[in-house]
C-alpha cells in the first residue's frame, strides 16, 4: 500500500515566530495543537487554514481506506530567502526519512507555492496542489479589509510595496533629474517638473512606509537617548564625525570654484571627488567611536570593527581610482594610468585582505566551538 503525505510548509515561520511551535509537526493530533496555537496568537493568519485544510484532506483519504495517509508541517524562517528555503529543505528531508512517503499532496494558501513546490518536486513526486482561500466579506468592504491587513504586516508590506515605490521613485527620478541638467546648462525653464516631483514624493512615502521608517527611527531615537543619557563615548565621536562630513561638503563645495565646470555632470564628479575622503574619514570616526564604547563597557574589541575598516578604506580607493578615471576621461583629472590602477588595485587588494581575515577568523570561531563542545561531551 502505497503511503501518502499531506504537506503544508509555512515558508515564513509564522507558527514558529507567533505561535511558538516547534516544526516539523508530524501526526493529526500535533497538527492540530498546532493550528490552535497560531489561531490564538494570530487568528486572522491564512497558514492556520491551510494546515486546518491538510488535516481535512488526511480525513477525507482516511475513511476511503484504500491508502496509508500521514500529515505534516514544516517551517522555514521569518527571514525569507535563501535561509527560508535552506530551513525547509533540512525539515522535509527529515520528514521524508521518517515517514518514507512515496507522494505528496501540497497545501497552501498560494503565496509561496512558486517557490515551495520546486524545492518539494525536487525530493518526491507531488500528486496534487490544494491552494486555501480564505472566505471574506464581498464586495469594497471586504477588500478594503483585505488590503488593510496586508499593509498590517511588515513583512507582506516589503514585500509588495517597495517594488512599487522603487518603481514609481526611480520613474519620476528621471523626469527631475534631465529637466534639472538642462537648466544648469543652458537655463532651461523647470516648470514641466512638478508633476514628476509629485510622482517622486508619492514614492518616497511608499518606500518609507514599506520599510517600517518610523519604527526604525524609534528605535534610533530610544538609542541614542540612552547614550547621551549615559555619557556613552560614542555620541563624542558621532559629533566629530559629523564635522568631518560638514568638512567635506565645504571642500567640495569650495573646489567647484578652482576649475573651469563645464557641465553639471563635471561639477558632480569634481565635487565628489574631492568630498570622498572626508566623508570616508567621518565614517572610521564614528567606528571607532563605537569600538571604544563596546571596549569600555565589554572589555573586548569587536574584530567586525577591523574587517569593516578595511572594507571602508578598500571601497574607498576603489571610488577614488574610479571617479579618477572619470574624471581623466573628461578632461579634468590627472593623465597618469599607473596612479589610477595603482588606486584602484590597492582597494582590490584590501578587500581580498579583509575576505581573507574574515574567513580565517570564521574557521578559527567555529574551531573553537567545535573544541568547547568536545570538552563538553568528554565530561
Amino acid at each position: 500500500m502505497k503511503k501518502t503525505l499531506i504537506l503544508v510548509v509555512d515558508r515564513d515561520d509564522d507558527f514558529g515566530s507567533k505561535g511558538g511551535v516547534e516544526t516539523p509537526v508530524i501526526g493529526v493530533e500535533a497538527c492540530c495543537i498546532a493550528a490552535t496555537a497560531l489561531g490564538i496568537a494570530d487568528p486572522e493568519d491564512s497558514d492556520i487554514n491551510a494546515l486546518y485544510a491538510a488535516i481535512n484532506i488526511y480525513k477525507e483519504i482516511k475513511e476511503e481506506g484504500d491508502t496509508e495517509v500521514e500529515v505534516a508541517l514544516i517551517g522555514g524562517n521569518e527571514k525569507i530567502g535563501h535561509r527560508s528555503d535552506a530551513a525547509i529543505v533540512d525539515e522535509l528531508e527529515d520528514v521524508l526519512k521518517r515517514l518514507s512517503p512515496d507522494r505528496v499532496i501540497l497545501v497552501g494558501d498560494g503565496a509561496e507555492d512558486e517557490y515551495v513546490y520546486p524545492i518539494v518536486s525536487s525530493r518526491i513526486p507531488i500528486d496534487s496542489v490544494k491552494k486555501v482561500y480564505v472566505k471574506q466579506a464581498p464586495g469594497l468592504e471586504g477588500t478594503v479589509y483585505i488590503i488593510s491587513k496586508i499593509l498590517e504586516d511588515p513583512a507582506k508590506r516589503r514585500r509588495f510595496l517597495n517594488p512599487l515605490g522603487w518603481i514609481i521613485a526611480l520613474m519620476s527620478l528621471v523626469y527631475i533629474i534631465l529637466p534639472v541638467m538642462a537648466y544648469v546648462n543652458d537655463g532651461s525653464p523647470l516648470s514641466n517638473i512638478t508633476t514628476p516631483i509629485v510622482v517622486f514624493l508619492i514614492g518616497a512615502f511608499i518606500l518609507l512606509y514599506g520599510y517600517n521608517t518610523s519604527e526604525w527611527i524609534s528605535v534610533w531615537k530610544t538609542k541614542w537617548t540612552a547614550r547621551i543619557k549615559g555619557g556613552s563615548i560614542t555620541v563624542s565621536f558621532a559629533l566629530i564625525s559629523l564635522l568631518f562630513v560638514l568638512a567635506g561638503l565645504m571642500i567640495g563645495y569650495l573646489s567647484l570654484g578652482d576649475v573651469y565646470i563645464p557641465s553639471f555632470f563635471h561639477g558632480l564628479l569634481w565635487f565628489i571627488s574631492n568630498a570622498l575622503w572626508m566623508m570616508i574619514f567621518a565614517l572610521l570616526m564614528y567606528l571607532v567611536g563605537d569600538m571604544a564604547d563596546t571596549y569600555i563597557s565589554e572589555k573586548k574589541i569587536k574584530f567586525s570593527f577591523i574587517i569593516g575598516s578595511i572594507n571602508i578604506v578598500a571601497l574607498g580607493l576603489i571610488a577614488t581610482g574610479s571617479l579618477d578615471v572619470l574624471l581623466s576621461y573628461v578632461g579634468m583629472g590627472i593623465k597618469n594610468t599607473a596612479m589610477l590602477i595603482v588606486e584602484i588595485m590597492a582597494g582590490i587588494g584590501l578587500a581580498l585582505i579583509s575576505a581573507f581575515l574574515q574567513r580565517h577568523m570564521k574557521g578559527v570561531i567555529e574551531a573553537a566551538g567545535n573544541n568547547k563542545d568536545a570538552d563538553a561531551d568528554a565530561v
